[in-house]
């Protein structure tokens, strides 16, 4: 020991500086390949997948961490205070934080995403706010620092912001294990026979093989339009029933409402026509 010290005094700077950085990349290898992938390969036995995210989370913060270590080391081998340093950094990072402030709300909501586990990946997700255009629906392929990938039913592989990601209402049908209920709704006339509608709709639904057998019920939803304040086009009779498989959800009821609708022509069961409007003194 007190020859590697008598050693390492009669090195220069900067040939301490290399040492250092050496040393720290030795130490970065081997937590990188020796000790994560030994904790990475425990995780993956695992039911939960929480200690697979934080294994993968420190996979990429690790190298940052080394870099800001060898930079101290070097930094007092020769002699330079690292206090002015520190406190000068700490401006230069809030003039960078405000400028990178997306991207810091990026980081940090993933961080909340990985943590609180809203989602994970290879679940089938439903996204409110910003589906938009592509839909949003789709199935998680990733879910990275600052962005979360999820392809969506087109097959196209969407990139998502976690800010924006984290403010949206997501809608998990991943999460249950239990068959999927999909609901459809549709109007009738007034003048429909409803029991005949009923047995029409029911026959509809299970004539589609994807649909669990004594799922599916009919319930009449409503007469009157709270948003737009009139009687509606006719009677409002919505359908539900059960799916094993949530990613056939949409194949499954559209063919389900084809095969409703070519039902109710066949037998005569007219559908809604213009609302009825109600004035305020009616």
């Amino acid at each position: 020991m007190e020859s590697i010290i008598n050693l390492w005094n009669e090195c220069d700077r900067l040939c301490q500086s290399a040492i250092a950085v050496g040393a720290v990349l030795v130490v970065y290898l081997l937590i990188r390949w020796v000790v994560l992938h030994r904790v990475e390969r425990l995780a993956i036995r695992t039911t939960n997948d929480l200690d697979d995210r934080l294994v993968d989370f420190i996979k990429q913060f690790l190298w940052l961490i080394a870099l800001f270590v060898a930079a101290l080391l070097v930094l007092r081998i020769n002699d330079i205070e690292i206090t002015p340093l520190l406190a000068g950094a700490g401006i230069v990072g809030i003039a960078v934080g405000l400028a990178a402030r997306e991207l810091l709300a990026d980081v940090l909501s993933g961080v909340f995403l990985i943590a609180d586990r809203p989602i994970r990946v290879g679940d089938r997700v439903k996204i409110e706010s910003i589906g938009r255009h592509w839909g949003g629906w789709g199935d998680v392929v990733d879910i990275g620092l600052r962005r979360t990938r999820i392809r969506n039913t087109d097959g196209v592989v969407v990139n998502y912001p976690n800010s924006l990601l984290s403010n949206s209402v997501i809608t998990n049908f991943s999460s249950e294990e239990k068959p999927m209920r999909v609901r459809i709704r549709f109007q009738v006339g007034y003048d429909a026979d409803l029991d005949l509608t009923r047995k029409v709709a029911i026959e509809a639904i299970y004539s589609v093989p994807e649909v669990i057998r004594d799922s599916a019920t009919i319930v009449v939803r409503s007469l009157w339009d709270d948003a737009q304040g009139h009687l509606m086009a006719g009677v409002l009779v919505e359908g539900r029933y059960r799916i094993e498989d949530v990613r056939k959800r949409t194949v499954v009821r559209s063919e389900v409402l084809e095969r409703l609708l070519k039902a109710l022509q066949q037998n005569g069961i007219p559908m809604a026509s213009q609302p009825v409007q109600v004035t305020q003194g009616d």
